[in-house]
C-alpha cells in the first residue's frame, strides 16, 4: 500500500473491480486472471493501491475491489492473451481507459451518456509502448460514478469514482 499517494491531491481516486478467479481444491490453488495476464493483478496494481484489496458480492457476482490513486501522468497496462492490452492513465485529472479495439462498442455503450454530455471523449486509436493498436477513451470522473462491464458469470470489471 502506499500511504504518501493517497495524500496526494492531484491523484485520481478510483476502486477497480475485478473477477474474482482465484479456485482453491484442498492445497491446490488456480487463478484464472493471473493465467490469463501473466501476473498477479495485486502485484501489478501495488504502487498506486492506497488499501487493502477487498472481496464483494454484487449483482454481477464476487469480484475483487482495488483502491486506487492514480498519480497525474501515471497509469497501468497489461497486456492480455488473445485480446489485446487494457488499461489506464491519469491525463491532467482525465483518466484514460485504454482497450483493445474489440471493445469499442462495450466501453462506449457504457460511456454513452459521458460522450453525449461532453464528460468524455474518445474513441481514439493509439499505439501502446508495446507496439499493440489500442483505443482510447478520455473519462471526467464524478465522485459516487460507476462504470461496469459484467462478464455474466464471472463478474465484472469496473470502475468506481472516490
Amino acid at each position: 500500500m502506499n500511504t504518501a499517494l493517497a495524500q496526494d491531491p492531484d491523484a485520481l481516486r478510483v476502486n477497480l473491480t475485478a473477477p474474482t478467479t482465484q479456485v482453491r481444491l484442498g492445497p491446490f490453488q488456480f487463478d484464472g486472471l493471473k493465467a490469463l495476464i501473466g501476473m498477479d493483478l495485486a502485484d501489478a496494481l501495488a504502487p498506486m493501491m492506497i488499501g487493502p484489496r477487498v472481496q464483494r458480492t454484487g449483482p454481477n457476482g464476487v469480484v475483487d475491489v482495488y483502491p486506487l490513486a492514480i498519480p497525474d501522468g501515471e497509469g497501468l497496462s497489461i497486456p492480455v492473451k488473445f485480446v489485446g492490452e487494457v488499461g489506464f492513465y491519469n491525463l491532467r485529472s482525465l483518466l484514460v481507459l485504454v482497450i483493445p479495439p474489440a471493445l469499442v462498442e462495450v466501453v462506449g455503450e457504457q460511456l454513452a451518456a459521458e460522450l453525449a454530455s461532453g464528460d468524455a471523449r474518445g474513441p481514439r486509436l493509439n499505439t501502446s509502448p508495446s507496439g499493440a493498436s489500442v483505443m482510447e477513451f478520455a473519462l471526467r470522473l464524478r465522485p459516487g460514478m460507476r462504470k461496469v462491464v459484467p462478464l455474466g458469470k464471472f463478474g465484472e470489471i469496473g470502475l468506481e469514482a472516490g
